[in-house]
């Protein structure tokens, strides 16, 4: 008993107990988030990869047809033909993409629950997505919704999603990716938002004689969204590298 109370005072001496306290919430270790924000990023890589074909796709098909009026030459077909291709393949990858980041966001939700909000929103849109399509299914307006809903979900995904890291870093004392986070977070939210402010009057300006407007405006919008990956792509980066030691 008496032994024991003067190596107590000893430890007590020799760590302090702040010191004690401070290195216990060092040892919080976020291997589940570690390995899911890893996958999330390279989802994110295939995601840019696919919007970027699919616009440039979109773009082709829009030029061809504005280029060549009612009638439609050899090199609007193939452009047409060729825009067609490389949407398909960005279609793909997107959906590969989409995998990689639902299984990145179940094994990132076991340490945080933003990410399983993420995951929750994914689901619901998907759901809503599909009755729609199928309700609105004799109409062109699916299409357009699904391509405004789309943008509409990423930026619910990705504010769940900084939100969920900025959690993880103030857990893990990392004050410069916390503040990073909500800077990002703001810039998210406003280039998402002109992103579906072009998106919108690109289609509600679809006509012959406006066809030069909707390929600018379809411009934009590709350019708005190249930014908005690679914003969210340095969150997730600045992430990984704050969990790395996490990672088993």
């Amino acid at each position: 008993m008496h032994k024991s109370t003067i190596l107590g005072k000893i430890k007590a001496e020799l760590i302090p107990e702040k010191f004690i306290n401070e290195k216990e919430k060092n040892v919080m270790k976020f291997s589940n988030a570690a390995k899911g924000v890893s996958k999330i990023f390279t989802a994110e890589i295939l995601g840019l990869i696919a919007f970027v074909l699919m616009g440039i796709g979109s773009i082709a098909v829009i030029g061809a047809a504005a280029s060549s009026g009612d009638k439609v030459s050899d090199v609007a077909a193939g452009s047409i033909v060729g825009g067609g291709i490389l949407a398909t393949i960005g279609a793909i990858i997107m959906i590969i993409g989409a995998i990689i980041n639902i299984v990145g966001l179940v094994q990132a939700g076991k340490d945080e629950p933003f990410f399983k909000y993420a995951l929750y929103a994914m689901i619901i849109y998907f759901i809503v997505s599909l009755i729609i399509s199928i309700a609105l299914s004799a109409s062109g307006s699916a299409k357009d919704y699904a391509s405004n809903g789309g943008t509409l979900l990423n930026l619910i995904v990705n504010v769940l999603v900084i939100q969920g890291i900025i959690n993880l870093a103030n857990a893990k004392q990392d004050a410069k990716v916390a503040q990073k986070g909500l800077l990002i977070f703001k810039l998210i939210i406003v280039v998402t938002v002109l992103q579906i402010i072009a998106s919108i009057i690109g289609v509600a300006t679809q006509s012959t004689a406006a066809a030069v407007v909707v390929l600018v405006l379809a411009i934009v919008a590709l350019v708005l969204g190249i930014v908005r990956y690679f914003i969210y792509l340095s969150m997730l980066s600045n992430a990984k590298k704050m969990l790395a030691d996490d990672a088993e």
